[in-house]
């Protein structure tokens, strides 16, 4: 038994055991009435000015773990969501998990690695609620849209949230990923595409053919789709077989009004245009480490914009924020286990790594590994692996900044945990190694004209003739005894 959903509402299917109502979250609404039950999401009433004046908001939201709903956007026609996915927990959540323990990416990326293994192949529908509205011609209006503008030195309002649909015509298949978009016109905007994004690839393709090409750009799709565009996926399959298997079932497609382009019947809203890959303008937004990201991009028509009748804009904060760090870790999950893959067959004795996203750590990743050491050579020889090694779509050294080996004692999901090790077993110089002119991805901002940095690998092992002298104090069985159970 079932209800449909309606304006703020959310479907629910009713558990044949247990005779209870769960939430359906195949849709982002669906996921805002269930923060909204369990008090944390906030709706703001009072109009606000989309322009310095919303993000200022939204960064003091998702600081207090709110999701919100911005109701009365200036010169909006569409009310503004944002901050749903702003920690380990929510992504659980919106995907069904049990997260009352302590859920983090850990068991986060299980879970996804999990739907990879398990992909559901999307599935055509007729028609959709994002098909209520049809605008072409005339009617498209981009300005709209709540579209925010950041930051200072922002080149303008950017569409952040969106999840860009283009075809892969050399794999023959839709892809899927976050294109940031600066609105440039009532009908124009661009889609950006990193360096190491399918779609750059993609528009050298349709550039070199001579030919305009295609996207969507589709906002206010379900959570499971956010972090498969996010996420790197593996050979034969799509992102959205992956978010068929984070939702346990198949995701709706309906055809687009203007292209053959299939997009995500569940989302709010969709902009359909065209891109001419050999007219292109540079754009800097505020990026994720909090410094700007300046980038050239093709510019797009729109050709038809199609929502539904009560659609809401889903933005994310850009910048050094939760939502916008904790969606881009996602894409670390597969780089984690490649790397796992590679060096636990060369080094059986490793005992945990962490490939960690962290914006108080800049632009690049940095890697921890904690490894039960058979000799003095054995960690500088690990980290040279590491930086070696190839994480399924590149190298280790193009997005790895610092590569820390430690002692299995030592927490490496605990970044206290390993600057503790760092600075307590650090005895020599010679257990700090540099690697100058490392070439970088385009997000260092640091690099030197050749696009080149340089990479740092420590070992913050015990040496083998210090073992009983570094020993950690450590109570027996505490692991054991749980402080909740003595209170009252």
């Amino acid at each position: 038994m079932s209800r449909i959903s309606c304006s703020y509402c959310y479907c629910t299917a009713r558990n044949p055991e247990s005779g209870t109502e769960t939430p359906d979250l195949r849709d982002l609404r669906s996921f805002l009435q269930l923060l909204d039950d369990r008090g944390e999401l906030v709706r703001i009433s009072r109009e606000v000015n989309p322009k310095f004046e919303m993000p200022a908001l939204m960064v003091q939201l998702e600081k207090a773990g709110k999701a919100f709903v911005f109701e009365n956007v200036s010169g909006a026609a569409f009310p503004l969501t944002g901050g749903l996915l702003s920690n380990a927990r929510r992504l659980g959540l919106a995907v069904g998990q049990d997260v009352s323990g302590d859920y983090d990416h850990r068991d986060h990326a299980r879970v996804y690695r999990e739907a990879v293994g398990k992909p559901q192949a999307p599935k055509l529908v007729d028609t959709a609620p994002v098909k209520d509205v049809v605008l072409t011609g005339d009617e498209i209006d981009l300005a709209k849209l709540p579209v925010p503008t950041f930051f200072e030195l922002d080149s303008g309002p950017f569409m952040t949230g969106a999840v860009g649909i283009s075809f892969d015509g050399e794999h023959d298949k839709l892809n899927m990923g976050f294109y940031r978009g600066l609105i440039l016109g009532k009908d124009r905007l661009l889609a950006n595409a990193s360096s190491m994004s399918d779609l750059r690839r993609i528009y050298a393709a349709a550039e070199k053919a001579g030919q305009k090409m295609p996207i969507a750009l589709c906002i206010g799709v379900p959570p499971a789709l956010l972090m498969a565009a996010s996420g790197k996926t593996p050979p034969g399959l799509t992102e959205l077989d992956i978010a068929g298997g984070l939702m346990g079932q198949p995701v709706e497609l309906v055809k687009c009004e203007t292209s053959d382009l299939l997009v995500p019947a569940a989302a709010e809203i969709v902009i359909e245009a065209v891109v001419d890959p050999t007219d292109t303008i540079e754009n800097t937004l505020g990026e994720f480490a909090d410094q700007y990201g300046p980038e050239t991009a093709p510019i797009a028509t729109v050709t038809a914009i199609t929502h539904r009748s009560d659609a809401m804009y889903y933005g994310l904060m850009a910048g050094r924020n939760p939502e916008h760090n904790t969606i881009g870790a996602v894409s670390a999950y597969g780089m984690q286990a490649a790397v796992e893959q590679a060096l636990r067959a060369q080094f059986p004795n490793i005992r945990d790594i962490n490939v960690a996203i962290e914006p108080r750590l800049g632009t690049m990743l940095h890697m921890f590994i904690s490894i039960d050491k058979t000799s003095d050579a054995e960690p500088f020889e690990l980290i040279d692996a590491a930086f070696a090694a190839d994480a399924g779509l590149f190298p280790v050294n193009v997005v790895t900044k610092r590569i820390v080996v430690v002692d299995s004692d030592v927490n490496v999901f605990d970044l206290d945990d390993v600057e503790w090790a760092t600075w307590s077993r650090l005895s020599r110089a010679d257990k700090i190694r540099t690697y100058p002119d490392v070439h970088s991805w385009e997000l260092e901002r640091c690099t030197d004209d050749n696009q080149t940095s340089a990479r740092v690998g420590i070992d913050a092992t015990m040496d083998m003739d210090k073992l009983d002298k570094l020993v950690r104090p450590m109570i027996p069985g505490a692991a054991d005894i749980r402080l909740e159970d003595y209170l009252d």
